[in-house]
């Protein structure tokens, strides 16, 4: 399993001008839809709320994996998103978020979901793959930087 079978360069957005996360989290999801990977934008941002509401998915050190199951989501897709300034996610750390990676599943790939969840959150440990994704200035060097950084990993 690798990251780059669920993110492709259309479900990078570098640089959203979102002022907070439901803003954020809206834009995502609208290119989602427009992509035609989910049915129903309005269902699929509400789960993702619902999860945010359940526990704070920020991961501090400016980082953010929003993530949640929905009928409406066709496949299992990784949509990444650079703010050019942070936004409050209520991160444990206080940090604002800069860098959001929102996972959307369909309701029947609970484990493979888990398991790309795991993959991605092991992945953005590596403080300077975070700088790198900072400063990458295309959606093709953030899929590099991630493949390179996956090919390290066990």
């Amino acid at each position: 399993m690798r990251l780059s079978d669920y993110l492709d360069p259309d479900l990078i957005l570098l640089d959203l001008s979102a002022r907070s996360r439901s803003e954020a989290l809206a834009q995502i999801a609208g290119r989602l839809a427009d992509k035609k990977l989910i049915k129903d934008r309005d269902e699929f941002l509400a789960a993702v709320n619902k999860r945010e509401d359940q526990g704070c998915t920020a991961i501090g050190r400016c980082m953010a994996i929003p993530h949640a199951r929905s009928r409406t989501v066709k496949r299992i897709v990784v949509a990444m998103a650079r703010l050019g300034a942070g936004i409050d996610f209520s991160a444990e750390d206080g940090e604002p978020v800069r860098l959001i990676f929102l996972i959307g599943t369909p309701e029947d790939k609970a484990g493979e979901y888990l398991k790309v969840l795991a993959r991605l959150s092991k992945l953005l440990k590596e403080n300077g793959l975070r700088q790198e994704l900072l400063t990458a200035v295309s959606a093709a060097d953030v899929l590099k930087l991630l493949e390179q950084a996956e090919s390290r990993l066990p």
